[in-house]
C-alpha cells in the first residue's frame, strides 16, 4: 500500500501548525534597502561576504515599492532664527512640489522611512560642522508600480533633486546612491510558505515515500537583499533535513 498521501497529509498538517503560530507583525513598515544587503533586523552586512546568509532554494522576487534618494538640506546662514526658517522653508516647497507631482513623497528615518508631510514638515534639525550650521536628511521617493520603466523613474527622480528650489543660503545634495524601500514585507509570508509547501510536495513525491522530511524555520521573519536596481530578493531563512532515506 502507497502511504505517500499519509505521509505528505502529516507534512502539511505540520506546516499548517507553523502557519498558524507564525508571529504577527507591524502592518504599515515601510524597510529602506540600501545598496548592501540588509536582513529583516535591519543590520547591514558590512563586514564582508562572511556575514552573508545563504540563499534557501525558494525565493520570491518583486519589484520594490519606492525608489529613495537620501538628501541633505544644509545651511550655514549666521542668525539662527534666520538660518533655520531658511531651512524650513526649502522643506515645506519641497513637499509642496512633491504635492504637484503624481508618485513622489518624502521621508525621513534609518531603517524604517515615515513619511514627511506639510502638517509636520518641521523635522528636528542637526548641528553641522560648526555651530553656526544646520542640517537635516532625508528622502526623496517615487512610487515605482510594475509597469513602470526603471530607468525613466531613475530619471524623474534625479530630476526633482536636482531643480529643487532652495531657499537662501540652504543647499542641497545627494547622499549615496538610490535605495529601494519595501512596504510591509509579511503581506509577502503565506505566498513564499506557499511556494515552499509546492517545492516539498515535488521533493516528497522524488525521493518516495520513505524519506522523512523536517522542516524548520517558517516562523521567522520575511528577509529580503537587493538583486537588481529596483528588484529584491525574499525569502524566510527555512532549513529542510531528510532522514530515513533509502
Amino acid at each position: 500500500m502507497n502511504n505517500t498521501a499519509p505521509r505528505l497529509a502529516t507534512l502539511f498538517g505540520l506546516l499548517a501548525t507553523t502557519l498558524v503560530s507564525a508571529p504577527t507583525f507591524a502592518q504599515a513598515e515601510e524597510i529602506i534597502v540600501t545598496a548592501m544587503r540588509r536582513d529583516s533586523r535591519g543590520g547591514d552586512d558590512d563586514d564582508g561576504p562572511r556575514n552573508y546568509n545563504p540563499l534557501p532554494a525558494i525565493t520570491l522576487n518583486k519589484r520594490a515599492d519606492f525608489l529613495v534618494q537620501r538628501v541633505r538640506l544644509s545651511n550655514d546662514t549666521r542668525e539662527a532664527k534666520a538660518r533655520m526658517d531658511e531651512l524650513y522653508r526649502t522643506l515645506r516647497d519641497l513637499l509642496a512640489e512633491a504635492e504637484r507631482q503624481p508618485g513622489i513623497a518624502l521621508g525621513r528615518g534609518e531603517v524604517y522611512l515615515v513619511p514627511v508631510t506639510t502638517k509636520d514638515y518641521m523635522i528636528p534639525l542637526n548641528y553641522g560642522p560648526r555651530q553656526d550650521m544646520n542640517n537635516v536628511e532625508l528622502y526623496v521617493k517615487l512610487a515605482l508600480a510594475p509597469s513602470d520603466d526603471v530607468k525613466a523613474a531613475l530619471k524623474k527622480l534625479a530630476d526633482f533633486v536636482g531643480k529643487a528650489r532652495m531657499v537662501g543660503r540652504t543647499e542641497l545634495e545627494s547622499v549615496g546612491e538610490v535605495a529601494l524601500t519595501l512596504v510591509n514585507p509579511e503581506r509577502y509570508r503565506y505566498e513564499i510558505i506557499g511556494a515552499i509547501a509546492t517545492d516539498l510536495g515535488k521533493l516528497k513525491s522524488t525521493i518516495g515515500p520513505q524519506c522523512q522530511i523536517d522542516l524548520t524555520g517558517l516562523s521567522g521573519r520575511v528577509t529580503w537583499q537587493r538583486s537588481d536596481v529596483a528588484q529584491l530578493t525574499l525569502y524566510i531563512p527555512y532549513s529542510v533535513t531528510l532522514n530515513h532515506c533509502q
